[in-house]
Order: structure tokens, then sequence, then C-alpha cells
């Protein structure tokens, strides 16, 4: 399944070494930290919020999801109930 999502990535022409070093992400205007090391480089992700309504049913993928970004340093995971807007690397 990961060598399936580097062949997307390949395709669409990311840059890899960009998403290698991770990316910076800002949260309803706030730039994003890591609140254990501090660290600003994240994985954006996403992660299904089920139900178990939803679940007993076999609709899991009628719940909502959550926007999640893994700190590129120390691996932990931070989860957004909001919209994450990229930062554009100013260094470009």
């Amino acid at each position: 399944m990961r060598k399936q999502g580097e062949e997307k990535l390949e395709k669409l022409g990311l840059d890899k070494v960009k998403d290698k070093n991770g990316r910076k992400y800002k949260a309803n205007d706030f730039q994003v930290s890591c609140v254990h090391c501090k660290h600003d480089k994240f994985e954006q992700s996403s992660a299904l919020l089920n139900t178990r309504g939803m679940s007993y049913l076999g609709l899991d993928w009628l719940n909502n999801s959550a926007s999640t970004l893994m700190c590129k340093r120390c691996g932990f995971i931070h989860w957004f109930g909001i919209g994450l807007t990229e930062i554009e690397d100013e260094t470009k």
C-alpha cells in the first residue's frame, strides 16, 4: 500500500524531499508546533472518527473525519477537527 502511495506521488510530480522533511501548517491562523518537542514540520493525514452506531450498521464511511499531523521529529500525532492550511516554504 505504501508503494502505491509513493507511485501516486511520483505521478503527481510532488517534491519527495519536501515530503520527507515535512511541511509547516497552520490551524485557525495559528502556526502549528509540536506540543511535545516544539518542532514545526509535520506529515499530514486523515483519520475516520468511528461511532458505534454507524459501525454496527456497517456505515463507517458516513462518519466524520479529522485531520492529523505527525511530527517529523518525535512522531507525536496531533488531531484537528478543523481544516489545516499548508504554509508555503519561504526558501523558494
